[in-house]
């Protein structure tokens, strides 16, 4: 349908009332006979219509490849980080031949007594048998010993020392529930030998006694209240 050459007036199915350089616009009586121009229309719209990116990694629309490496590096700056930051699971010391020091038995710098006490089921052990070790002797009435014994224990976790509680006490002795087997050992020294021939151990209080992996005594703490306090000793005891 189109306009009359000459005519004002409307013809059928002809629009009007749109800009004049939009031309002549006629609507057709079958619409099929435009199926040519929505095609061209179409493909041209397709032509110029901006692609989605997609991401080839995770197939997701508009992620881009910087962000993914992003991503990617914060995943493994954060895995690296714990593992530093987790605490490592630590193996027990390892004992090494007994040394045999210029130093007399019993002081700081030489071996530790080879006194042979009695055990948990009646066995008999020396002291020598446990290094690296940390010998806790404990006189007869010390009312402190038991608390220092556990917080020694406590603060042996981290270097997995073996503390060797000597006991003078005739009472029976308790040990802490649920503890790993070899972590702490039980010995009875009724007569007090192992506080006769260590020098500078307390007649009163608990005293510490670092022994090495080699057996030589490190270091002698009398009258010890604070075991926590030793923590840099026993790493260093662990090591050597």
């Amino acid at each position: 349908m189109s306009r009359r050459p000459g005519s004002d007036d409307p013809a059928d199915g002809e629009i009007r009332g749109l800009p004049p350089e939009w031309g002549t616009i006629v609507v057709p009586d079958d619409l099929r006979d435009l199926s040519n121009e929505v095609a061209t229309i179409q493909a041209e719209l397709a032509t110029h219509r901006p692609r989605r990116r997609r991401s080839r990694w995770l197939g997701r629309p508009g992620l881009s490849g910087p962000l993914c490496a992003l991503i990617l590096f914060l995943v493994a700056a954060i895995g690296s980080l714990m593992v530093i930051v987790l605490p490592k699971p630590s193996r027990p010391p390892r004992r090494e031949p007994l040394a045999s020091p210029s130093v007399a038995v019993g002081v700081a710098g030489g071996l530790v007594p080879a006194l042979s006490l009695s055990g948990d089921g009646g066995r008999n052990a020396s002291l020598r048998e446990f290094r690296p070790a940390v010998l806790l002797i404990s006189p007869a009435g010390c009312t402190t010993c038991a608390a220092v014994r556990n917080q020694l224990v406590t603060a042996t976790d981290e270097t997995q020392l073996t503390v060797v509680w000597v006991t003078e006490s005739k009472q029976a002795i308790t040990l802490i529930p649920g503890l790993p087997t070899g972590r702490l050992i039980s010995l009875a020294d009724p007569a007090g030998t192992a506080r006769a021939s260590i020098a500078g151990v307390s007649a009163t209080g608990p005293s510490a006694v670092l022994i090495r992996t080699d057996g030589r005594i490190r270091r002698i703490e009398a009258n010890l209240g604070d075991p926590f306090q030793l923590r840099p000793e026993l790493a260093a005891l662990a090591n050597r």
